[in-house]
């Protein structure tokens, strides 16, 4: 991934700041994602109202339900667009068998009604990750992270709202003796002119909120990896780095064309003439004078007269008081069972918390005879083995021969792989050096964590900073390896 490319500054945010960012790149791209999410939308939209002509509910429901299916192209169009690369939206969505397929399954089943949606999607459509190296990810990016629930929620009543917000104004613009139908049959009212209006209006409520949403979870995903992983940072060393390369050479020239422009003569400012009052008046006297801006003409318009017969009025009243009445109603049967499911999920979650902890409580853990111990392939390159007494005599002898990152990266395996058997930790390949990090806080003892930190930050220096350390430091780490670690029986 080469963030030097990127088309957006990279720095630490806060959510709704990252929020408003995704809205700016949905509305720099909009055209181009709308196009794509309306290319596979709209041919679902035909078929499923082809297939069951007499259930306009279901059409709807089928609309919305498989939102999961366009958005990722929507999500790998933006990823390009990004990192600079052209795509048009035919070429998007020619590669969607590459990454379409990915988690799409779950996403329309049980994973369909998840908050979190847009901010988790880029792991499976980007990353490509599955099962345990999905749910190590999310646990890490979701982590006190309450934003993208926000977004879903806001999402969802912001497309109710513009949906009536629509047909209203369809309604009110037609000239009342043109309605084919009363505002309770455009609303409710099942029909067949009235059934396709509403799927119309669904169609594009949907596809124009849905570039805002996922460039909104994208933007979200990608401001928490720049948390975690200092992309911002990293970014800013390499600027760094360019910025010292010119020679020297340059900066003396700019030097003498600054002291050349200095030299240069300062110029008299000029004076304005002054106009007297009473010839600016004469002036606009003269010019309100002319027929092109000076004429005056009446205009009239249409204004709507109130009924004089007290009848009508008030059975137009009382028919607004009912269908009022019958909203409030529907939306409280609405608002009930929303209640309900959610009281549901929250009853559900306490109840896995509970046994959760009990599980994990240190006089409730079951151990398991035979059990195999998690794999020690931790980060890429070989292994330092099970039986690893010697390694800070290997790493010692690699530093003699020279190889300071070989030896390094060894001791940092090794700390790893042994931090894993001895707590029954799964650090896996894609793991991270800050995900470790957080993966052992208040696993391991004090002492322990706080040679991990050491050793991790000596080893970030050195593999992405390219900042050599000292011999002693090295020599210290390997003296607290064999304190902490050389002791253990394999």
């Amino acid at each position: 991934m080469d963030l030097d490319s990127l088309a957006i500054d990279i720095r630490p945010r806060t959510p709704w700041e990252a929020i408003d960012l995704g809205f700016a790149m949905a509305r720099h791209w909009f055209l181009p994602l709308w196009l794509i999410w309306l290319a596979l939308a709209l041919p679902l939209l035909l078929l499923v109202q082809w297939l069951f002509p007499d259930r306009p509910g279901l059409c709807a429901i089928a609309l919305w339900w498989m939102k999961p299916l366009y958005e990722p192209p929507l999500l790998f169009w933006l990823s390009r667009a990004l990192f600079g690369e052209s795509l048009s939206p035919l070429q998007a969505l020619r590669r969607w068998p590459g990454y379409g397929h990915r988690q799409l399954l779950a996403n329309l089943s049980w994973r369909r009604l998840s908050p979190n949606r847009s901010f988790y999607m880029p792991v499976a459509v980007l990353e490509g990750l599955k099962r345990s190296e999905r749910k190590e990810r999310i646990s890490v990016l979701g982590r006190a992270q309450h934003v993208p629930a926000w977004l879903t929620l806001g999402g969802w009543l912001f497309e109710l709202l513009l949906q009536l917000s629509l047909l209203l104004l369809i309604w009110v613009m037609l000239p009342g003796e043109l309605r084919p139908f009363d505002l309770q049959q455009l609303l409710v009212s099942p029909g067949q002119g009235v059934d396709w209006l509403r799927r119309v209006a669904d169609l594009a409520v949907m596809s124009l909120f849905a570039p805002f949403y996922v460039a909104a979870g994208f933007a979200l995903y990608l401001n928490r990896r720049t948390e975690l992983e200092a992309w911002d940072l990293e970014i800013g060393f390499h600027r760094l780095l360019a910025r010292l390369r010119p020679a020297a050479g340059g900066r003396a020239v700019g030097l003498l064309l600054a002291c050349l422009l200095l030299l240069q003569p300062a110029f008299d400012p000029v004076q304005a003439a002054g106009f007297e009052r009473a010839q600016v008046r004469r002036e606009i006297d003269t010019v309100l004078a002319e027929e092109t801006f000076g004429e005056r003409r009446l205009e009239g318009y249409w204004h709507y007269r109130l009924q004089t017969a007290e009848g009508d009025g008030t059975g137009r009243w009382q028919r607004l008081l009912t269908l009022l009445q019958e909203y409030a109603a529907l939306a409280a049967k609405v608002a009930e069972g929303m209640l309900w499911v959610g009281a549901g999920l929250l009853l559900g979650w306490l109840l896995y918390r509970y046994f959760s902890a009990r599980r994990g409580a240190p006089g409730n853990r079951v151990a398991t005879k035979g059990a195999p111990p998690p794999e020690e392939r931790v980060l890429s390159g070989p292994a330092p083995g099970k039986a690893s007494p010697g390694l800070g005599r290997r790493v010692r002898e690699r530093l003699e021969a020279g190889d300071l990152r070989g030896g390094l990266g060894l001791l940092y395996r090794g700390a790893l792989s042994r931090v894993a058997l001895r707590h029954r930790l799964e650090i896996m390949d894609s793991t991270t050096e800050q995900e470790c990090l957080a993966l052992v806080a208040g696993v391991c003892p004090r002492e322990e964590e706080l040679f991990l930190q050491r050793l991790t930050g000596t080893w970030m220096q050195l593999a992405y900073d390219h900042v050599p350390p000292s011999a002693q430091r090295i020599e210290a780490l390997c003296r607290d390896w064999e304190r902490l670690f050389e002791g253990d029986s394999t």
